[in-house]
């Protein structure tokens, strides 16, 4: 690998004030030095410029439909996509056939996704009914095991204490977090017969805050008795983090994520944007996003995650009740979760931790994360006072259609290293 040096970085992690030269050898941070300190000799030069040197995101909930659905998103371009935005290491959710049920399964698709990457990747089980009694020997290929409470898409939704039980013991015994998706199947069945054809204006109300609150609570209560590590996904509504809040109070080991569309939107933009905003679990109201963000601040949400689900343009074009629910943001990670500090709503520490500390904590990345002397050399270098209107068209992703249209983002990649090797360059910075 190359020897690298960053000079003139400003390390936001210590101050915006000073002045950094940082090395990069052997795919780590081998020194951070004072300004002009740096060894120049045999190193290729990379002039910072007083531009940022971030930790690269850990973005541990991503869908990329490989194999099986390349055409709305495959490894290729899903990785460099997410380099783009920021991101250095996914970790991939499957929820089209085949599914991640076997070790065979996996060892297939690692063979096949991991040579087309450009960062680092890791893959959950799916932790579905024909997978149990299997999990143990998948345990050392996988970064966790991903359920569905509810409908999704993929269909593959599991219910019932009965079924569930045995699954979250099973997980237990292999010392893995338990990640699942917590909205609850029959509640959802009722509101999907009450306002499933009433189109966006009411899909808050066919996927409720009510379903979400149960299954959290019901994951929750099943993980405890089982001695289960919980991860609660993507939450959507006030009531789901507080029930979050109340389990850690009480000592249990859950952990939990959002995403940015949770916190940029409300279910009134579902309604006015449509389909571009269909997700699962849906966009709740107001006073959801303002327990969202204070969850975040306050550590009861330890992660930012994309949730990136591709579909293609021809999809999501559909009117809302035909399109299916997803919503692709890989090429803008960084810049939706930076503006976001730009706006106030958060500050750099916070969406530092929860997007590249926090994320590293829970899956155990014990080199990633930060920018230290002896990490994986895995950074982002962004210039301050470059601001980027977002074109989907522009987008590396398969996937154009994007709900950010027109919106003008703060704080956008213009190099990630990904073990000190460059997976993403969109100016010479390079000299």
């Amino acid at each position: 690998m190359n020897r690298l040096l960053f000079t003139d970085v400003i390390l936001p992690e210590r101050n915006l004030e000073e002045r950094w030269d940082v090395t990069v050898e052997g795919g780590r941070i081998a020194s951070i030095l004072s300004q002009g300190s740096g060894d120049l000799s045999s190193a290729e030069v990379i002039e910072g410029k007083g531009r940022w040197l971030l930790p690269g995101f850990i973005d541990d909930h991503v869908h990329l439909r490989e194999p099986g659905l390349e055409e709305k998103e495959g490894y290729w371009t899903g990785t460099r996509a997410a380099a783009a935005g920021g991101v250095t290491t996914l970790l991939e959710i499957q929820n089209n056939p085949p599914l991640m049920t076997s070790r065979d399964a996996l060892i297939a698709k690692r063979d096949l996704v991991l040579p087309k990457s450009v960062i680092h990747v890791g893959m959950y089980a799916s932790l579905v009914p024909e997978a149990k009694g299997q999990l143990a020997e998948m345990s050392d290929l996988v970064d966790g095991y991903k359920l569905f409470m509810g409908p999704s898409t993929g269909n593959l939704d599991v219910g019932g204490d009965e079924i569930l039980g045995p699954l979250f013991a099973e997980v237990a015994t292999t010392g893995h977090w338990l990640f699942v998706h917590a909205e609850d199947g029959d509640l959802i069945a009722e509101g999907m017969a009450c306002y499933g054809q009433d189109g966006s204006a009411a899909w808050h109300l066919a996927r409720s805050d009510h379903a979400e609150i149960k299954a959290t609570t019901d994951a929750i209560r099943i993980a405890n008795k089982e001695g289960t590590r919980l991860h609660v996904f993507h939450l959507s509504s006030a009531g789901a983090v507080d029930a979050i809040a109340e389990a850690r109070k009480g000592g249990q080991e859950v952990t939990s994520g959002t995403c940015p569309h949770y916190l940029y939107f409300t279910h009134e933009d579902t309604a006015t944007m449509g389909s571009v905003l269909k997700v699962n679990p849906s966009i709740k109201g107001k006073d959801d996003r303002e327990r969202l963000i204070e969850g975040l601040r306050d550590g009861t949400i330890d992660c930012l995650s994309s949730d990136h689900a591709p579909h293609t343009d021809e999809e999501k074009d559909k009117d809302f009740t035909a399109s299916p629910s997803g919503i692709p943001c890989l090429d803008i990670v960084m810049p939706l979760c930076l503006t976001l500090v730009d706006r106030g709503i958060l500050t750099l520490s916070q969406v530092l931790e929860r997007a590249a500390r926090s994320p590293a904590k829970v899956h155990g990345f014990e080199t990633k994360g930060r920018v230290e002397e002896g990490f994986d050399a895995d950074l982002v270098l962004v210039d301050p006072q470059e601001r980027r209107v977002v074109r989907g068209e522009e987008h590396i992703s398969k996937a154009h259609r994007t709900p950010y249209e027109g919106m003008e983002l703060w704080g956008w990649p213009t190099l990630t290293l990904v073990a000190g090797e460059v997976a993403h360059r969109r100016d010479p910075v390079s000299r």
